[in-house]
């Protein structure tokens, strides 16, 4: 059991109490934002996770830069003593059958890590209340409505269904892609781009020949995905669009076991009969943006404010590089009242995402061998708007 885990059965903060800023969420943009908050000096901060930390979560690589994030939370040689494993770059079959290899060998930040995500995210809010901060776990929200006495009236349900309201000066959402906070506050979720990811999780033994280095294969109906993860796991994913998904079956067992099997290369990293360690997961992997990433007294963070398609590897720096700027910015609201400060923050949030569409398109045209094909069309059109977003809900 851990530290947070024991927190389960205490009671919830006192009834009618207030904070200075309160989080919905506790993965990495969350936890992050309330050490930043922390850190900038912010005394009353309040982190309210919906589970328990528990359950496979996609997203374990890291780039060589993340270290410089890191550091800047004053977490790095705590990072280090966690024991994650190096990730050396990445190799890929994208736009030809053969291997390319893409290697950190001269990164001036050295290699990246590969995470586990079941070490990682707890112990990211273990660091946030050592510095201070309320961490809930199993804590829900349940309603939001401005206050009469500026700031935010919520109402959560903590464990056992034990519920309690707090006052609360400002508020922080980083509840992931479903952005739940920002839009019972009134923003839109605008979507770029739809994509579905199908993964599983091998228990240790089943890789053959995996090595440091992530493996993406290209296929006609979309993109597969490996790595090995510090204690011998391997995750295997498919990416693709909702329809050829459901068309192909590639939600179903059976059906993912058959088309790993045709491919190239990923396919050849399982052992033969071997069998993942949890059911296969399918989610949403859009790409998508809030149509305002702050409000009056709130702001969105990580997944919540723009989310990003896998194949960029950057949702953990994303979400630190959005938590450093946003505890920044809340502080100083606090401390001043300067609405600029958060005005700079939601323009960061947009044009790193812009920056990202830019990207994204570009690696999307680097593959052409199937370009009549349904899922690659589709990107090249895409690519070809100039990366403007539409409206829509997910």
């Amino acid at each position: 059991m851990t530290e947070l885990e024991g927190q389960r059965g205490m009671p919830l903060l006192r009834e009618g109490c207030t904070v200075d800023v309160l989080i919905a969420g506790g993965g990495p943009a969350g936890a992050a934002t309330a050490l930043a908050l922390r850190r900038a000096g912010v005394p009353r901060v309040l982190l309210a996770e919906a589970g328990r930390f528990e359950g496979p979560r996609i997203g374990e690589s890291i780039p060589p830069d993340t270290r410089l994030l890191l550091a800047e939370l004053g977490l790095w040689e705590s990072f280090c003593a966690e024991g994650h494993d190096p990730c050396h770059g990445s190799c890929s079959s994208w736009g030809d059958a053969r291997l390319g290899y893409n290697d950190f060998l001269f990164n001036p930040y050295g290699h990246g890590f590969h995470l586990d995500r079941r070490r990682f995210d707890p112990w990211l809010a273990r660091a946030a209340a050592f510095a201070g901060a309320e961490v809930r776990v199993e804590c829900r929200l349940r309603s939001v409505e401005p206050s009469p006495d500026d700031g935010f009236r919520v109402e959560l349900t903590g464990p056992g269904g034990a519920q309690e309201v707090v006052a609360a000066r400002f508020l922080v959402d980083a509840t992931g892609r479903s952005a739940r906070l920002a839009r019972k506050l009134g923003a839109r979720r605008l979507v770029h781009d739809r994509l579905t990811f199908v993964y599983a999780f091998f228990p240790p033994g089943s890789a053959v020949g995996a090595d440091s280095l992530t493996l993406l294969e290209a296929v006609p109906y979309g993109w597969w995905y490996a790595a090995r993860l510090p204690d011998g796991r391997l995750v295997v994913a498919v990416a693709g669009d909702p329809d050829l998904v459901r068309e192909l079956g590639l939600h179903r067992p059976n059906a993912w076991r058959s088309l790993v099997g045709e491919t190239r290369h990923v396919g050849r990293l399982l052992a033969a009969g071997a069998s993942p360690a949890w059911p296969f997961v399918a989610c949403d992997a859009p790409s998508a943006r809030l149509d305002r990433a702050r409000g009056p007294g709130w702001l969105a963070v990580g997944d919540a404010a723009s989310s990003f398609d896998p194949i960029s590897a950057q949702g953990i720096h994303k979400a630190l590089a959005d938590a450093l700027l946003a505890g920044g910015a809340i502080a100083a609201w606090l401390d001043r009242g300067d609405a600029r400060v958060l005005d700079r923050y939601a323009a960061a949030v947009s044009g790193r995402f812009d920056g990202y569409l830019q990207d994204r398109a570009y690696l999307y045209g680097l593959e052409r061998r199937w370009a009549d094909a349904p899922f690659w069309a589709r990107r090249q059109v895409r690519a070809e708007w100039g990366g403007g977003v539409a409206p829509g809900r997910i």
